[in-house]
């Protein structure tokens, strides 16, 4: 495939067509789903589970057995032709899929789907399935993205990117919240010991910055996340860009008793450290916040975030072409 770039979600790692977005995301870890779209329809579905309790007894035709039982009784009450091809031919090369368990198949309905069933090294059962117009042939391109599939799982830190957007956070880290804005992506993370890790990106940064320096944008956009701090800010120079250094102390609690906070449920005292940066040849701001409970304990998280993938591969969703320091991440 010829213009592409990595999408990569919960620890799961894909290479696809540069023009598919994503549409739409659900579950965490353990179990989840996300769905790709291009300007016309649906192209890519993942999904994945570990098998828990009585379902680790099910093997892998089993599930996909139930999985096309389901789809023929909903065509059925649609009225809709509907027909399938268990163990489907279309790879050219299966050396990629090893020894583990895996079922190749298509179907058909109002579109084609090549789907991929497999099981991965460290028991999550995934899903993949590419889908296609019924006047279109993506064979090779549905084994390009078969191929590319790359489970992070048992890393000491796990990649994550969208829309562009390329950074590592260490495993130990859950996603607890997220928000995909046009203008404004956000990753929040939660780990151990109450602390916090945020990742932002905002477009349109010459917009933004029109007749405000960064300094003095953001304390105003972050005012929330600095209401309880005491934050020095410090211009750095963030891998060539003009940034900015943020150390907080929590407020004392009685400037926070002054303040109107709920009496039963008072804010959590918290630090700070972030970075905060202007990226001119994406013109978007980029900002890492790690927020924590115990002084010490911060362990300079936010300097990894930024020194590890942040600069490798980040470019405007415009651009083409994939990075040449991504395949080596995949080691």
């Amino acid at each position: 495939m010829e213009n592409t770039v990595d999408f990569v979600w919960q620890g799961l790692r894909l290479e696809v067509p540069e023009d598919w977005n994503l549409g739409r995301v659900d579950g965490d870890f353990e179990k989840g789903y996300a769905r790709l779209d291009d300007a016309e329809i649906v192209r890519l579905e993942i999904e994945w589970r570990r098998l828990k309790g009585r379902g680790e007894a099910l093997r892998l035709t089993e599930l996909v057995d139930r999985y096309l039982a389901n789809l023929e009784k909903k065509a059925d009450k649609a009225g809709a032709s509907f027909s399938v091809q268990r163990q489907a031919r279309f790879l050219k090369n299966k050396k990629f899929l090893g020894d583990r368990e895996y079922e190749v198949f298509t179907w058909e309905a109002d579109f084609r789907a090549y789907n991929l069933a497999i099981v991965l090294e460290k028991g999550r059962v995934v899903l993949l399935r590419v889908l296609a117009r019924r006047d279109e042939s993506l064979e090779e391109q549905a084994e390009a993205v078969f191929r590319s599939l790359v489970d992070q799982e048992g890393e000491d830190a796990y990649i994550w990117s969208i829309y562009g957007l390329r950074f590592s956070a260490p495993a130990d880290l859950k996603l607890e919240g997220h928000s995909l804005k046009s203008g404004h992506i956000q990753l929040d993370f939660a780990g151990d010991n109450k602390q916090t890790l945020k990742v932002h990106r905002l477009s349109m940064a010459r917009i933004l910055l029109k007749e405000v320096s960064l300094e003095n944008w953001y304390p105003v956009f972050f005012k929330k996340t600095l209401r309880d701090v005491v934050a020095d800010i410090a211009a750095v120079d963030v891998h060539g860009y003009a940034g900015l250094a943020v150390e907080g102390r929590p407020r004392s609690r009685w400037r926070q008793l002054l303040r109107p906070l709920p009496f039963l449920n008072p804010r959590p005292r918290q630090y700070l450290q972030a970075r905060v940066w202007h990226d001119t040849n994406t013109d978007k701001i980029a900002i890492v916040e790690h927020l924590y409970r115990k002084k010490g304990t911060e362990a300079d998280l936010v300097t990894k975030v930024v020194d590890g993938h942040f600069f490798a591969g980040q470019r405007t969703e415009a651009e083409s072409g994939r990075d040449v320091g991504v395949a080596a991440d995949a080691q």
